[in-house]
């Protein structure tokens, strides 16, 4: 056993690296929920304008405010406590970065040649938004995707952690929660291994972010500079 085991003799490597399966789909999938969504009401704020961008504007305003935490601490208390839930949860009210960064490459490309020229022939709206003028301002989006992905791994370890996590499978948090024996006696590999691991991951997805970010406006990295 190269990383110890927990109380019950388990693997912790084997647990570690099995936790790693759960902890970055929660982490894809919700974040591709939430990248769904704020692309679509960003799209449709950014392209409309007007009262439209208004009104929509404050239901982003709206769920920006939501606590996510609290929300999913209180949602383990009442529904079912499986990975499913926790992704939606996650993905449904994490998306209003992503509908700021599209409404923004929206607002200026709406006033565009080749989107007055889709306009006049008569092309459908959702050919105009998602065909032409998403892939023109999804960059932006894409690195708000990648800090979205290290928020919801952190996001679900903390909770398995408070034991509201996923019930009955491995996870990163719970080993860090089991760093603590019965007896009162700490097991410093339960705390630093998983914690490392977590660490590492979140690390990771934001370095992925800081360097899309980087790529996109070198000005700005030649200003931290």
């Amino acid at each position: 056993y190269l990383l110890g085991t927990d109380g019950f003799g388990h693997d912790v490597l084997s647990q570690i690296l099995h936790a790693c399966r759960l902890s970055i789909s929660i982490g894809l999938v919700s974040t591709g929920i939430a990248v769904s969504i704020g692309v679509t009401v960003g799209a449709l704020m950014g392209y409309f304008g007007g009262w439209v961008d208004l009104l929509l504007y404050r239901v982003v305003e709206i769920f920006m405010a939501v606590p996510v935490l609290f929300l999913l601490i209180v949602a383990a208390g009442v529904l079912p406590r499986n990975t499913y839930v926790m992704m939606a949860i996650i993905g449904c009210f994490t998306w209003p970065t992503a509908a700021r960064f599209t409404r923004a490459e929206f607002l200026k490309l709406r006033n565009q040649d080749f989107v007055q020229s889709a306009k006049s022939v008569g092309l459908p709206l959702r050919s105009i938004l998602f065909k032409h003028m998403l892939p023109n301002g999804v960059t932006p989006v894409l690195v708000d995707a990648s800090f979205l992905i290290a928020a919801a791994i952190l996001t679900e370890a903390v909770l398995s952690f408070l034991a509201l996590g996923p019930a009955g499978q491995a996870s990163w948090g719970k080993l860090l929660n089991s760093a603590t024996g019965e007896a009162g006696s700490f097991l410093w590999w339960l705390a630093v291994f998983p914690g490392l691991a977590i660490f590492l991951t979140v690390l990771a997805y934001n370095l992925i972010g800081e360097a899309l970010r980087d790529a996109i406006d070198p000005k700005l990295k030649k200003a931290r500079v």
